[in-house]
């Protein structure tokens, strides 16, 4: 008996109706899967390392606890830098805030002003506006130590339940031996991705801390460190990465600090973006820049201003598992940049001989 596949529209309205309700349970419970999706990622960038130290004779369980040491020390140390830095930069917040009402005060008599609206009263409104977001972040920084330790041991458990897992997988190799080639085919893309993001981004810091370092910005270190982090956030990244160092440069400088910081930011990151991360990546990413746009608002509506860092890795682990199944590879489709079709075509056929 034959029987009817169900309709596009019917199958849309389905699709459209279960992404309503997962987004949301997921938005009443993200500050537990914000925990879990960023130990399910350090969990899978250090596989490779914990890997590499099991085939250098180490057992399993010490392989793990050892890169587990390695990653707790590097994030000490990068810790003490920005804590550091951001009690040195809170302690001093008042004095640039002075500094920068200062040269509001200098500009304002070119400014025009009417009755209704003063721009007087808007910029330094903008002043006290900039600080005090300042002040949040760094409060946030200081704050996030807690939820990076419980990250590092949640990785670390996840680890070891892997090591587990792949020696009983050695004793069923033929029953696992699908299930593991399909998981090794999931994860693989993602953690070249995590791998290359980390590597363009690690470029970028070191350009943007050695130009602010030679143009004498306060806290360059620190700035560069945030680049870091903040690499991860496609498009806005780069906004959120070029304002505190304008900033500084503005007080340090005057206008054309801040125009020279901006510009020197902006080359940085068009160099590593347009080149490096390119002939790194080349087509790896396969994802629509309205996709990866878009998917910054869901995220950051699901899970809050840490989803715009997992925005990236989350939208292409949804796209990878639509890529998984027959009914769902057409949305998987037009989740990809524009003339990707004949790619589609030949991995799906390469698929089909596999």
């Amino acid at each position: 008996m034959k029987i009817n596949r169900i309709s596009v529209p019917a199958e849309i309205l389905v699709y459209s109706t279960f992404a309503v309700i997962l987004t949301i349970g997921m938005k009443e419970i993200s500050p537990i899967l914000t925990t879990v999706f960023f130990s399910i990622f350090v969990a899978l960038i250090l596989t490779p390392p914990v890997r590499w130290v099991k085939r250098k004779g180490i057992p399993g369980v010490l392989s793990v606890l050892l890169v587990i040491l390695l990653l707790t020390l590097f994030i000490s140390v990068f810790g003490a830098v920005i804590v550091g830095a951001a009690i040195q930069i809170g302690n001093q917040l008042p004095n640039y805030q002075s500094q920068l009402i200062e040269i509001l005060d200098e500009l304002l008599p070119y400014l025009p002003s009417t009755e209704d609206l003063s721009l007087q009263s808007v910029f330094r409104g903008i002043a006290s506006l900039a600080v005090s977001l300042m002040v949040s972040v760094l409060n946030g920084l200081i704050n996030a130590g807690t939820t990076v330790g419980i990250i590092i041991v949640t990785a670390a458990f996840l680890l070891l339940g892997a090591a587990g897992a792949q020696e009983k997988t050695e004793q069923k190799a033929e029953e696992q031996l699908v299930f593991e080639s399909r998981l090794n085919k999931f994860g693989k893309g993602l953690i070249e991705f995590i791998v290359i993001r980390t590597e363009v981004n690690l470029v970028t810091a070191i350009g943007i801390t050695v130009i602010l370092l030679i143009g004498g910005i306060d806290f360059a270190v620190f700035w560069g460190v945030m680049a870091f982090f903040l690499g991860y956030i496609p498009y806005i990244g780069l906004a959120l990465t070029t304002i505190p160092p304008a900033f500084f440069g503005l007080i340090q400088y005057g206008l054309i600090g801040a125009l020279a910081v901006i510009i020197a930011i902006s080359i940085v990151n068009a160099l590593t973006e347009n080149v490096i991360f390119p002939s790194l990546a080349g087509k790896g990413l396969k994802l629509s820049p309205a996709i990866v746009f878009l998917s910054l608002l869901y995220w950051n509506y699901v899970l809050g201003a840490t989803g715009m860092l997992l925005a990236t890795p989350l939208t292409m682990v949804l796209k990878i598992i639509l890529e998984s199944f027959e009914e769902t590879r057409w949305l998987a489709r037009l989740m990809g940049p524009v003339g990707n079709e004949a790619e589609a075509k030949e991995s799906a056929g390469q698929e089909e001989e596999n």
